[in-house]
C-alpha cells in the first residue's frame, strides 16, 4: 500500500513538474500527512522516514534545470542510454557508479529519459540495432553528442537510412578506429596491468623478449599440463545460429569429413544446459580446439567466440577477416585462413593434438597475459572522450563510414565469387 502511494505520488511529480515553490510545499506537506498517518496506524515512527526515503530517492522535488546546472557547475558529463542494448537498459555498462575506477570518473550515466531535459545531457547513446525511426529525441542542442553504439558488422546490421547523415557525433562499435572502440575483450600484461590489446599497435615484447625458440616447447605450469593430458577430443563448437553468412557451416561440414567435430547447440546434436559454466565442464577438460568462427567477415570483427576460449586452457581455430595479431597474443590460435583447405587444417589440429608438447606452447602466452572484458575499458574511454573533445564533430555518412570495404571478403562470398567458404587458397586465388 505505502509503496503504491509513494509510486503514485511520483508519477503526480513527474507529470506536474512545475517550477511552483506553491506547488512543491502541497507535496511536500501531502508526504508528510501521509507519513505520519502511517506512523501512528502502525505504531511505528519509523515508516514515515522510509516514506520519504522511497518518495525522494529519485530527487523528483529537484527541478531539471538545477540538475543539469548542478551537474555542469560540478564539472561532470551527463549520459543518457536512449534505448536498450539487446533488451538490456543498462548497454550492459553495470550497475552504481560505472565510472568509479576510471582515470577520467567525472560521468553519470542514466537510462531514465525524464531525469533531466533531454537536450541538457551531454551525450545521448543509440544502440543502432534497436533504434526506431521514429522514436528519437524531439530536441538538441548543438553542444550535444550522439553516441552511435553498435557490436555487430555491418554485413548483419545496417545503419537505420533516417539517420545516416549528419545525426551522430560519435561512434561506439567494435571496430579499433572508432572514437570509443567497444572490443569484446582486453588483454592485458600481467606485471604492469596496462592493456596491450586490442590495438593497431599491439606490444607482445613481454611475450617476445622472454620466450625463445626453445622455450616456445617447454614445459608449461603443471596445473595447465595436467589439464592438456586429461584431454583426448579434438574440436568442440558451441553455436546456435544456422544462418550465417561466413560460411562457417560449410567449412565445418567439410572440416568433419577429416576430422571428428563436437557442434552444440541448435547447429548441432549436443547439448550443453545454460546454467553449467560449458567451457570450464566440457570444453576445457576434454577437448584441444575451439571453432572461433564469426558469422561474418568484416574488419576487426573479433567477439566472444575468441574472448571465451582464450579464458580457458582450450586453443581457438579463429576463422575470420580481423587482423588477429591485434587482438590475441602470439602463438595463441589457429588461423584455418592460414591453410589451402579443410582438410590441410584438419592434419595440423590432429598433429597438434598429438604432440602435447607443442600443443602446448599454445598455452605459453598465459605467463605474460591475462584476458579480461572489454566493456571497462569502453566506459572509461566514453567518460574521457566527453571531456577532451569540447566541439562535437559530425559524420555526414556514417554508413559510409560503418560499411565502404569493411567487408571485402564477405563481399565475395555474397557475391558468388569464392565457392562457398574462405581458405588460403582462394584468398590467394580469388575464386
Amino acid at each position: 500500500m505505502l509503496q503504491k502511494i509513494a509510486n503514485y505520488l511520483k508519477s503526480m511529480i513527474k507529470i506536474m513538474n512545475k517550477k511552483s515553490c506553491v506547488f512543491i510545499s502541497l507535496i511536500a506537506a501531502t508526504i508528510l500527512t501521509i507519513s505520519l498517518y502511517f506512523s501512528v496506524i502502525y505504531s511505528d515512527f519509523n515508516i514515515h522516514n522510509i516514506f520519504l526515503k522511497i518518495v525522494l530517492e529519485e530527487n523528483y522535488l529537484v527541478d531539471k534545470i538545477f540538475r543539469a546546472k548542478t551537474y555542469r557547475e560540478n564539472g561532470i558529463k551527463t549520459i543518457l542510454l536512449w534505448n536498450s542494448m539487446f533488451g538490456r537498459k543498462d548497454f550492459y555498462f553495470g550497475k552504481g557508479d560505472i565510472f568509479r575506477d576510471c582515470p577520467c570518473n567525472k560521468c553519470k550515466v542514466f537510462s531514465d529519459r525524464d531525469y533531466l531535459n533531454v537536450e541538457d545531457y551531454d551525450a545521448i547513446l543509440f544502440h543502432g540495432n534497436e533504434m526506431s525511426e521514429y522514436e528519437v529525441p524531439q530536441k538538441r542542442k548543438v553542444t550535444q553528442f550522439y553516441v552511435y553504439v553498435n557490436l555487430e558488422s555491418p554485413a548483419n546490421r545496417k545503419v537505420s537510412q533516417k539517420y545516416r547523415m549528419n545525426y551522430f557525433n560519435l561512434t561506439m562499435t567494435y571496430r579499433l578506429d572508432s572514437d570509443i572502440p567497444w572490443t569484446y575483450s582486453v588483454v592485458e600484461d600481467i606485471k604492469s596491468g596496462n592493456v596491450v590489446a586490442p590495438s593497431t599497435n599491439a606490444d607482445w615484447s613481454a611475450f617476445y623478449s622472454n620466450t625463445s625458440v626453445g622455450d616456445a616447447i617447454d614445459e608449461v605450469p603443471s596445473a595447465i599440463s595436467d589439464t592438456v593430458r586429461s584431454k583426448s577430443k579434438p574440436i568442440i563448437w558451441f553455436v546456435s545460429n544456422c544462418y550465417d553468412k561466413s560460411g562457417r557451416l560449410k567449412y565445418v561440414k567439410e572440416l568433419s569429413k577429416h576430422i571428428s567435430v563436437d557442434i552444440y547447440g541448435s547447429c548441432g546434436n549436443l547439448s550443453c544446459k545454460r546454467d553449467r559454466d560449458c567451457f570450464s565442464n566440457v570444453a576445457e577438460p576434454n577437448y584441444f580446439f575451439y571453432l572461433s568462427f564469426e558469422n561474418s567477415f568484416c574488419n576487426d570483427y573479433v567477439t566472444e567466440k575468441l574472448t571465451n576460449p582464450l579464458r580457458y586452457n582450450i586453443v581457438p581455430v579463429v576463422y575470420g577477416d580481423a587482423n588477429y595479431s591485434q587482438f590475441a597474443p602470439p602463438n595463441s590460435y589457429v588461423n584455418a585462413l592460414d591453410f589451402e583447405s579443410p582438410k590441410e587444417l584438419a592434419t595440423y589440429l590432429k598433429y597438434l593434438s598429438q604432440d602435447l608438447q607443442r600443443y602446448q606452447s599454445f598455452l605459453q602466452w598465459k605467463k605474460y597475459y591475462r584476458v579480461n572484458d572489454g566493456t571497462k575499458r569502453a566506459v572509461c574511454t566514453l567518460c574521457e572522450v566527453l571531456h577532451k573533445q569540447k566541439k562535437p564533430k559530425i559524420y555526414s555518412n556514417l554508413s559510409e563510414w560503418y560499411t565502404k570495404d569493411q567487408c571485402p571478403v564477405q563481399t565475395l562470398l555474397d557475391n558468388g565469387v569464392y565457392t562457398y567458404i574462405a581458405t588460403k587458397h582462394n584468398l590467394m586465388n580469388g575464386e
